[in-house]
């Protein structure tokens, strides 16, 4: 196997990985941001 393969897709999986992570930070940011709206509208809701 050439080098220059082995960096390529050492590259695509460090970009994939990098894409992963930061999809996954968005979400979990999203989800936190949301909560406590969710909570007031929850509570607005029962009473």
């Amino acid at each position: 196997m050439s080098q220059t393969s082995r960096d390529t897709r050492k590259t695509y999986r460090h970009g994939l990985l990098w894409f992963v992570a930061l999809w996954l930070l968005g979400v979990t940011g999203t989800a936190l941001l949301v909560l406590p709206f969710h909570l007031l509208v929850t509570a607005a809701m029962h009473h």
